[in-house]
């Protein structure tokens, strides 16, 4: 009986062990969701709201990063898969995984000068409202505009683009007002001016003057290194506006001989006085540098009134023995007439301070006030007898000195200078017999 009782026990113990055994080897796996990026797997998330949750996070974090709505350029996946255990599933690990491979597109609103594409923003509002402030940076509501236009062919146009490429309306604006700025040099040319250079390079003469502090613009040399700083501006306003001004008309001088031969300084007949007249400007320019300027309308306030004055004789440094005076009442003989180094000077020089008057050494008919690189402003002068008389490097040339008309001995022609090819202000002084020249000392004694 006890042996039939142990039997029983050991069966119903291996029963319990049996079934025991088949639960567990038979128990179900978890079910879960696999992501993949790009057909590479990333992760395991517990449930396929997590994994929507997880792309929304995503997005939302590049949308705040580059402040637009943005779409995932890859291919993100999910499937359904069972899993053993699952504590594998880490939905931070697949979050950052995503974050950081995924690239994106957002829509863009282009705008296209002259068919290239130089800018991206966010609208088309932001896109229109930098043409309005592009044109806006140069107009005034202080100055009578009669027109303002954008030379370059603008169009807007949507595109996709990655949102890295997107620009702010402040910083666009900079770019295609200012650009960037750009260095180089420039050699002159015959016949180059300084503002003539400006307008070419699309720069201001202050600008210019500021990049070539120790150049005289009155006294660039055909060869002279200029340095330009330019702008890349890539929009240019045109404006054309009206300007009103008042200016001053010079007072004439008119000279007269003085019979009086002992006489050696000027004597003012009539001081005279200036004239007012106000003038009507129509001003064109090109992103604010001042291009072109017409006059529309000229209205005098005030006639001017002549300055009349009598003429010296004014010799200097010796009695003149013929028909000229000395050309200047101050100064030194600094170069003479005749061989000089491996050249010849032509006539002579005499070295003064700037701005001292130089008279016309006989009366005579202007036949030359213009300028070059190696005269710099000058006068000549025709004189009876076959005589002529040249006056270079002058730092200005009277108003009443024009070609054709006619000067008196002793009235004040220009101001000594240093333009073109000259070293120190002086006055450079020719004297020509039948085309000839002659010494100019020889008139004197």
């Amino acid at each position: 009986m006890r042996k039939i009782i142990s039997l029983l026990a050991l069966a119903l113990l291996l029963s319990g062990s049996l079934i025991w055994g088949v639960t567990y080897f038979t128990s179900t796996p978890t079910w879960v969701y696999q992501v993949s990026f790009q057909g590479e797997p990333v992760g395991l998330v517990s449930s396929f709201e997590e994994y929507e949750q997880i792309l929304e996070d995503v997005l939302q974090q590049a949308r705040e990063q580059w402040d637009c709505d943005v779409s995932m350029n890859e291919e993100v996946r999910v499937v359904r898969v069972s899993s053993w255990d699952a504590a594998e599933t880490n939905p931070t690990v697949v979050k950052a995984n995503i974050a950081d491979s995924a690239t994106y597109t957002t829509t863009g609103w282009a705008l296209v000068v002259d068919g290239e594409t130089v800018v991206f923003v966010d609208s088309q509002e932001t896109a229109e409202d930098l043409i309005q402030l592009v044109t806006a940076h140069y107009t005034s509501s202080e100055t009578d505009f009669v027109s303002a236009t954008i030379q370059e062919d603008v169009e807007i146009k949507q595109r996709p683009i990655q949102p890295e490429l997107l620009m702010d309306k402040d910083s666009a604006l900079s770019m295609l007002i200012s650009g960037q700025e750009e260095l180089s040099t420039y050699v002159v040319q015959r016949g180059d001016t300084l503002s003539g250079i400006a307008r070419s390079y699309n720069t201001s003469i202050d600008r210019l003057r500021d990049a070539n502090p120790n150049v005289d613009e009155r006294a660039i040399q055909i060869g002279q290194v200029l340095n330009l700083e330019t702008s890349s501006a890539i929009l240019h306003v045109r404006t054309v506006e009206e300007e009103q001004a008042t200016e001053t008309i010079p007072r004439p001088v008119k000279y007269k001989p003085n019979p009086d031969m002992s006489v050696r300084a000027e004597q003012v007949l009539e001081e005279g006085s200036t004239g007012t007249r106000e003038i009507t400007y129509l001003v064109e320019k090109i992103n604010g540098t001042e291009i072109k300027r017409t006059k529309q309308d000229s209205k005098v306030l005030r006639e001017p009134q002549t300055r009349v004055i009598l003429s010296g004789i004014g010799y200097w440094p010796n009695r003149p023995t013929g028909m000229f005076r000395f050309p200047l009442n101050q100064g030194r003989i600094s170069s003479p007439f005749g061989p000089r180094g491996s050249g010849f000077h032509r006539g002579v020089d005499i070295a003064t301070k700037r701005g001292t008057p130089i008279y016309a050494a006989a009366s005579g008919t202007v036949t030359t006030r213009s300028y070059n690189s190696s005269y710099g402003y000058y006068v000549s002068i025709k004189h009876s007898g076959g005589y002529s008389t040249l006056y270079a490097h002058a730092t200005s040339i009277a108003d009443s000195v024009r070609v054709g008309g006619e000067v008196v001995r002793g009235q004040v022609i220009a101001w000594v200078g240093s333009t073109g090819n000259s070293t120190g202000s002086h006055l450079h002084w020719e004297v020509k017999r039948n085309g000839q020249l002659v010494n100019p000392l020889n008139f004197f004694e």
